[in-house]
């Protein structure tokens, strides 16, 4: 082989955008941002609820989406819009087994006081 050991990763980051929870929606407004939540039924009309980490609901826009959601939990990568709707840019399913109170003690900490870290 000859080359240098590559390092490895235990910790898969699907998401290069910031973490937020509506609450911090609009701070992003024109942003692209990472959304995590809890699908709250299929999407009518292009638009899909999500019940976010810290309890109150997520709209996001699927009308662009080329894929269907496949889990009751997920993550959605879009961009943020005047009106605090997430526009999904692309989705990724993170199954029926998620905890969303401890995500969004990650989501607190990565936009807090320890954000250098995240």
């Amino acid at each position: 082989w000859g080359g240098a050991p590559q390092p490895k990763s235990t910790m898969v980051n699907t998401c290069p955008a910031p973490r937020v929870n509506s609450n911090l929606l609009g701070q992003n407004v024109g942003n692209v941002v990472c959304v995590v939540g809890r699908v709250k039924g299929p999407a009518q009309g292009g638009i899909m609820y999500l019940e976010g980490p810290c309890g109150s609901d997520i709209i996001i826009d699927r009308s662009s989406a080329s894929r269907e959601i496949g889990s009751e939990f997920v993550e959605i990568v879009g961009l943020v819009k005047t009106d605090r709707t997430v526009e999904e840019m692309r989705s990724t399913d993170f199954g029926s087994d998620f905890d969303l109170k401890m995500y969004n003690e990650v989501v607190l900490l990565s936009n807090g006081a320890v954000k250098g870290i995240f």
